[in-house]
C-alpha cells in the first residue's frame, strides 16, 4: 500500500508556516480558540477527505468463490477491521471538487459504495450481494472500497474479520484475512 506521507492538519500546518495563512491575526481569547479546535475536522472535512480519499487512495475490492454447486441466496458480507490512528477509510465517497468548491456525486454513485461504520476501536463494511451461482467469483463491492494508510502502517499487518450471511447457509462462514501494508 502506498502511504500518504503526513496527515493534511500537518500539511495545512506546514503550508501556514511557510506561505501564511488563508487568513490575517485575529485577536482571540482562549475559550474562542478551544471552540474553533473543536470545530476544525469538520470546517476543513471536505478537503480532508479530498486529500485522503481522492488524491492518494488506495481501493480496496474483496472477490468471493462459490466453491460449491449450490446458488448462495440472497448473500451479504460484512468486514470488521480494526481502527488505527494511520487507518482511513471513507464512510462515503467525498464530494467532487468543481470550480473551486466541492459539489455532491450523484445518488447513483453514493448508492454503489458499501455501507461503512468508524467507531473508536473498529471499522465495519458491509455490502449486500444477492445471489452466488456455483463455481461464480463475484466482486464484493459495486465501488471499491477507498483507504489511505499513513506511513505508521508500512509493514505491519491489521486482522479483518469476514461474515457471509445467506438464507441457505445454516450459519454464516466466517473467517479473518491479513491486510499487508
Amino acid at each position: 500500500m502506498k502511504s500518504s506521507g503526513s496527515t493534511t492538519m500537518v500539511a495545512r500546518l506546514t503550508h501556514a508556516r511557510l506561505f501564511g495563512t488563508d487568513s490575517p491575526y485575529e485577536d482571540r481569547t482562549p475559550d474562542e480558540l478551544a471552540q474553533e479546535m473543536r470545530q476544525i475536522r469538520q470546517r476543513y472535512r471536505n478537503q480532508d477527505e479530498h486529500y485522503l480519499f481522492e488524491q492518494h487512495p488506495e481501493e480496496l475490492q474483496f472477490v468471493i468463490y462459490n466453491q460449491g454447486e449450490d446458488v448462495i441466496r440472497d448473500a451479504s458480507l460484512s468486514l470488521i477491521m480494526p481502527n488505527h490512528a494511520a487507518f482511513y477509510v471513507a464512510s462515503r465517497l467525498p464530494k467532487v471538487l468543481q470550480d473551486d468548491r466541492f459539489v455532491d456525486r450523484t445518488v447513483a454513485e453514493l448508492a454503489e459504495y458499501p455501507s461503512v461504520s468508524l467507531s473508536d476501536d473498529s471499522v465495519q463494511v458491509s455490502g449486500k450481494l444477492g445471489d452466488i451461482a456455483g463455481g461464480e467469483l463475484m466482486e464484493v463491492f459495486s465501488a471499491p472500497l477507498r483507504i489511505c494508510a499513513g506511513s505508521d502502517l508500512s509493514g505491519r499487518r491489521i486482522g479483518v474479520q469476514y461474515s457471509l450471511f445467506a438464507k441457505n447457509l445454516r450459519a454464516p462462514a466466517r473467517g479473518k484475512l491479513r491486510l499487508l501494508f
